[in-house]
């Protein structure tokens, strides 16, 4: 299923190495009309506009984005009893 992590596909990239990170990513036509719309308006390349919101993008003490609990599909379930 797109977007959640693959165990079997983990990330091989090494931040300690100094080099950029190139991945491809699927974008959604919604969110992709958005983020054009966002760079271009601040004259932005989509690139620089994804670092720019993962450098502001607050997180707890181990790394979770601060809406990550959002996507607890089990938090959402109505509680019964």
């Amino acid at each position: 299923m797109r977007g959640k992590a693959q165990p079997y596909r983990r990330v091989a990239y090494d931040p300690s190495s100094g080099q950029n990170w190139r991945t491809g990513v699927v974008v959604l036509p919604e969110q992709a009309a958005k983020a054009i719309k966002a760079a271009d308006s601040i004259g932005m390349s989509f690139a620089g506009l994804v670092n720019e919101l993962l450098r502001r993008m607050p997180v707890d003490e181990h790394g979770r984005p601060a809406w990550a609990d959002e996507l607890d599909e089990q938090k959402a379930l109505p509680l019964t009893g």
